[in-house]
């Protein structure tokens, strides 16, 4: 299921690609690299919880809406931005196999092929995502974007807690993930985007909202290295999720 090669060209296709004159937005996009790190964190979470029904259903569910975007998405498309759509659409078709398919979570055994697969496959649903709004912007794309970050962070951690070899190096070459300097990238960010937003009364309660989950999430940082420590990553799921939906109605509700 690698798709290396593929990204590379489409990347290269759409190099001179404008979402300017197309119906979909840099936000809605920024939302989909979002879903793609929560495909990865339910994934992760049916190993932590014995591969619980509820939590596949919610899996399914966020695969299957990702989907029905995608085709929407499609029929939106303009010429500038449509190879990336139908490439996305088809690494989104990858992803959702294989965050389905978790040998932990259903046989009990650690498949390093799986891991790295899962890996991968979420992170050409990013970089197909981030090439297709290159340099573009939209209502909201900031929020959205921190979104992301907080995504990719939450997702890490159900990994690590899952299984130690399951991190974002498995398969990819990528360097461990300093839970320390991600944190303080959101913490910035949140500080910065408090401040803009804080005449607009519709963002200003979001990012209530997102202030509240986050302290939370942000507490159980510094405990990541010490393998003593309780982790949880269930409560750090949920509350990743929500931050993630609210800021998904919030840009939805922008496109108008």
């Amino acid at each position: 299921m690698k798709t290396t090669l593929r990204i590379t060209a489409i990347a290269a296709l759409l190099a001179g690609a404008s979402l300017a004159e197309a119906a979909v937005t840099a936000g809605e996009l920024a939302t989909l690299e979002a879903d793609a790190w929560r495909a990865r964190m339910g994934f992760h979470l049916l190993s932590i919880r014995g591969d619980n029904p509820d939590d596949r259903e919610a899996l399914r569910i966020l695969l299957a809406e990702g989907d029905q975007r995608l085709n929407e998405m499609v029929k939106e498309a303009e010429p500038g931005n449509e190879a990336g759509i139908n490439a996305l659409n088809e690494a989104w078709a990858t992803l959702s196999e294989r965050a389905l398919d978790n040998p932990l979570a259903s046989l009990g055994y650690a498949d390093y092929g799986a891991m790295s697969e899962m890996n991968t496959t979420t992170l050409d649903v990013v970089e197909l995502a981030e090439s297709t709004r290159d340099q573009q912007t939209s209502a909201y794309l900031d929020i959205a974007e921190l979104s992301v970050a907080m995504q990719r962070l939450a997702s890490e951690y159900l990994a690590l807690a899952a299984f130690p070899s399951a991190g974002l190096p498995t398969g990819t070459g990528l360097k461990p993930m300093d839970f320390a300097i991600e944190s303080k990238g959101i913490d910035d960010r949140l500080k910065a985007l408090n401040t803009q937003y804080a005449a607009d009364t519709q963002a200003s309660d979001v990012l209530d909202f997102v202030n509240q989950r986050w302290a939370f999430i942000r507490s159980t940082i510094p405990k990541m290295n010490d393998e003593a420590s309780n982790k949880v990553p269930y409560l750090f799921y949920r509350y990743a999720n929500q931050v993630a939906e609210r800021i998904e109605e919030l840009v939805e509700a922008s496109k108008g």
